[in-house]
C-alpha cells in the first residue's frame, strides 16, 4: 500500500510532498519536514493508496481518522 504526504495552502493549492509504502515512514518524514516550520504550507495530509485520509497535521497538531 502506498501513502502520500500532501501539503495544502490556500494561496498555493495542493502538492504531493512524499510517497512511501509505510504509514509510519510517512509520519516520520512529515515530522522531520515541519521541525523547522511549515515552509509556507498550512496543513499536511497523509492519504492511503485509495486517497482516504489517515491523518493530518496543522498548527494545532495531529488529527487521526
Amino acid at each position: 500500500m502506498k501513502y502520500q504526504v500532501l501539503a495544502y495552502a490556500e494561496t498555493r493549492g495542493t502538492a504531493t510532498m512524499y510517497e512511501t509504502d509505510d504509514y509510519n515512514t510517512a509520519k516520520g518524514w512529515l515530522v522531520g519536514y515541519v521541525r523547522d516550520g511549515f515552509g509556507g504550507w498550512e496543513e499536511f495530509l497523509i492519504n492511503n493508496a485509495d486517497g482516504e485520509p489517515q491523518s493530518s497535521f496543522d498548527e494545532y497538531g495531529w488529527t487521526h481518522y
